[in-house]
């Protein structure tokens, strides 16, 4: 009977130091970007140390493969803008065509897989790529267009364990926003 207990006991701790590594490692790999920000100061927002805690604890305990609190399914690493002329063949700059812009995102995974998703049209429209927290989001980039009076924008995100990108179009009558969800991961 001692012997049983004995077991039962080195098993229930061995099970809690997992879990409790696990959940350190995924709570700092998670909490803390991979990839230097721009709006906190030295570009990154956790001190190497835990940065290197939370690596190690990740891997010891068996990385994505384990399913034990796995988010990396759909980790985005970087996105990158496509802007280009949706109209080529058309050379009067007195066409408002002329001026019309495709945009597209070329998302990149953790797993290094990348994937183009084309998000339409708009005018008078520049890119960034930018890393940065605000409001709880994980933001990768965005991109403003302004042609005459209206203006669009595209943002590409995280929140609450998804990867969006949203597109926001001002009227140019009322200033109102209409909000559309292009891209959901």
């Amino acid at each position: 009977m001692n012997h049983i207990l004995k077991t039962v006991g080195i098993l229930i701790i061995v099970a809690g130091l997992f879990v409790g590594l696990r959940y350190v490692g995924s709570a700092i790999r998670y909490g803390c970007a991979s990839v230097p920000l721009d709006n906190v100061a030295g570009g990154d927002d956790c001190p190497p140390p835990f940065v290197l805690a939370g690596k190690l604890a990740w891997l010891v305990t068996g990385a994505s493969l384990n399913p034990l609190w796995n988010r990396d399914a759909v980790e985005v690493e970087k996105i990158s803008w496509s802007i280009e002329k949706a109209n080529p063949a058309i050379t009067s700059e007195d066409d408002f065509r002329f001026y019309e812009q495709k945009i597209a995102a070329d998302v990149t995974l953790k797993d290094g897989t990348t994937k183009r998703y084309e998000l339409g049209t708009a005018y008078g429209c520049k890119g960034e790529t930018k890393n940065e927290i605000t409001d709880r989001k994980r933001f990768f980039g965005r991109v403003d267009c302004y042609f005459a009076l209206s203006g669009t924008k595209f943002a590409a995100f995280s929140e609450n364990r998804r990867f969006h990108v949203e597109r926001y179009d001002e009227s140019a009558k009322d200033g109102s926003i209409t909000t559309s969800v292009l891209v959901e991961i």
